[in-house]
């Protein structure tokens, strides 16, 4: 039966699934996150119908509807809204099953992005002053952190005091092998312990990778932000008052109980000592963490976060992604693991935005199902 409860929609059943077959699972989701599902109704008027039918019919992958219009009207009419709170984060997200039921990208308009995508990144490269990043960008006052495949370069609209950038050697965001990331992360925790030395006060590393302009990214050339700061930045400031708040009034690790959650609900997976899961409350689509060494230095972790991430861009067609790794303190004195998130900021072929009003002031409102993801993810390891 439990196979079978395999998407967000299906949510309440799992848990009350787990209540009368796992007390101590259910107890632990209780404690972390508490959960509502309710049907949102409407009537969709007779001359509508057609433009809904087109809108909302599930295709084949030749793009023909294989729903009737009854079918399709019956699924706009009543859709089932789930909202899931981590209690202790305070991060919230609500799933719509007309939304989460959606197919994913067909093969032609992956086609179509995919070339889309290359022709932005070739014709990026005239004038490029990442591709010539010595001459045409600041350096930091202890100078550069050469790497074999990357360099450091002073962030010229900085983000804080010490704001700054590793640009990749391979003007392509996208095509990157395990050597190159490998020293992209070994060139950004050289340049932290270098600032650290030279300014002990600034403890906190913060690494944050916005590739392509729907991330954030103001040049296309392939680069990361690297940051240290006297105290962690607010988002990560969250995940470390509930990681103290939780041992102090639970006794346990939260970010275990978080893992054994996910694990529960079937959302969750392991590659060696690395652990990741598909969040149940996601910032937006396809938010996959990562709990793990450090991976600036340790190797199944890095390539954890390396496989997952070319399973993004190869496997689900993400062309556009944040990725930031949360780290504890280089002065050694707070306990906190690496954490490292990865989320899906849409297809660059759309022209909205994929954050309105809601994910800013209200709750974060996704599309893509969980278990979707955590299952394309246990394929490729």
């Amino acid at each position: 039966m439990l196979d079978d409860i395999n998407s967000m929609s299906d949510l309440d059943k799992r848990v009350q699934y787990l209540r009368r077959t796992d007390e101590s699972a259910y107890c632990l989701f209780k404690r972390i996150y508490k959960f509502d599902s309710q049907i949102g109704r409407q009537i969709i008027p007779d001359s509508f119908q057609s433009k809904v039918l087109n809108y909302f019919g599930r295709r084949d992958a030749l793009g023909n509807i294989i729903e009737t219009l009854e079918e399709v009207v019956e699924r706009i009419e009543k859709q089932k809204i789930t909202k899931i709170t981590n209690k202790w984060t305070g991060e919230s997200t609500l799933f719509n099953s007309l939304r989460a039921d959606r197919p994913g990208i067909r093969g032609a308009d992956l086609e179509k992005e995919k070339k889309y995508v290359l022709k932005l990144i070739k014709e990026s490269e005239e004038g490029c002053d990442f591709c010539q990043a010595e001459k045409y960008t600041p350096e930091d006052e202890f100078g550069r952190i050469i790497g074999k495949y990357s360099i450091t370069a002073a962030n010229i609209a900085k983000y804080d005091v010490w704001s700054s950038l590793v640009i990749f050697k391979d003007h392509n965001p996208l095509n990157f092998s395990w050597d190159e990331f490998d020293d992209y992360l070994k060139t950004s925790y050289t340049w932290f312990e270098k600032v650290y030395h030279n300014h002990p006060q600034f403890v906190f590393p913060f690494f944050v990778w916005n590739c392509m302009p729907r991330a954030g990214a103001s040049q296309i050339h392939g680069h990361c932000q690297i940051l240290m700061s006297k105290e962690p930045y607010a988002g990560v400031e969250t995940l470390h008052k509930a990681y103290h708040n939780y041992k102090k009034e639970v006794g346990t690790d939260f970010f275990n109980d978080l893992y054994q959650v996910h694990y529960s609900l079937g959302l969750s997976h392991k590659n060696g000592n690395t652990r990741f899961f598909a969040n149940i409350t996601p910032l937006k689509e396809k938010e996959v963490i990562i709990i793990s060494k450090n991976p600036f230095e340790d190797v199944k972790s890095k390539k954890t976060i390396l496989k997952i991430l070319k399973c993004f861009i190869e496997s689900m067609g993400v062309f556009s992604f944040n990725l930031s790794i949360s780290s504890p303190s280089l002065n050694k004195k707070e306990d906190f693991p690496h954490i490292t998130r990865i989320v899906d900021r849409g297809s660059l072929l759309k022209s909205t935005a994929d954050m309105g009003g809601m994910e800013l002031y209200g709750s974060s409102v996704v599309a893509n199902d969980p278990y979707n993801i955590i299952n394309i993810l246990k394929d490729v390891f």
